[in-house]
């Protein structure tokens, strides 16, 4: 992992998609324009192929050790491209921010293309990520608060001023010291070097495939 170079330079970071399997191909599907909507303490909004800018916190601030970070770290990883395409991840000592683009989970009975649940797949990760943290520091109860902070990107401007926020947090606020390595910090690509599209209706969509992989 490197460290930052600059306060104003940007930080080497590892590749979040290191060690996974590459994008899958694309296939023709139908995807439905619509955008969803839920509420629990906290709105939270869905909409096919939207980019999402997520932020998850420790119960009553729960400070996580090296070894937790890097078990969410691994979490986050687990289903990259596979469920979702995580673009940037940091893992500070009491909460998670994450850049990431849900993808196709299957078709319903009209073909239409069904993605997965931004609520499906954080859950998931926070429930892995806990039994496994728990189970390293012989605890038990919540890690992570039940809400989440969540809104989707809304232009490439956005994206990469969200991108860059993510993968500086460790140092802009002081949890490491500038030049210093924060290992709990990856990243996909360089942003400004990937065309994004935040239409609702591409022409081409990821395909999905079954796996035997449980659930982390």
């Amino acid at each position: 992992m490197g460290a930052a170079n600059s306060r104003s330079g940007s930080p080497r970071v590892s590749r979040v998609g290191d060690g996974v399997t590459p994008s899958r191909a694309f296939l023709e599907v139908q995807l439905q324009d619509s955008a969803h909507y839920s509420r629990r303490r906290l709105p939270h909004f869905g909409k096919p192929w939207a980019i999402y800018a997520v932020t998850i916190s420790t119960k009553k601030h729960r400070c996580l050790s090296p070894k937790a970070r890097t078990i969410v770290l691994n979490s986050l990883r687990h289903f990259h491209n596979e469920r979702y395409e995580l673009f940037a991840a940091c893992v500070m000592p009491n909460h998670v921010h994450l850049l990431l683009q849900p993808w196709p989970k299957g078709n319903d009975e009209k073909g239409n293309v069904v993605f997965w649940p931004l609520s499906e797949l954080m859950h998931s990760i926070k429930s892995f990520s806990a039994h496994r943290i728990n189970q390293l520091e012989k605890q038990s109860g919540p890690v992570w608060e039940k809400e989440r902070f969540d809104r989707y990107v809304r232009s490439d401007r956005d994206l990469k001023e969200k991108f860059h926020y993510i993968l500086r947090n460790p140092w802009d606020s002081a949890v490491a010291r500038q030049n210093q390595d924060y290992p709990w910090v990856g990243r996909r690509m360089t942003i400004t070097a990937r065309k994004v599209r935040f239409d609702a209706t591409p022409k081409r969509a990821r395909g999905t495939r079954a796996t035997g992989r449980r659930d982390p």
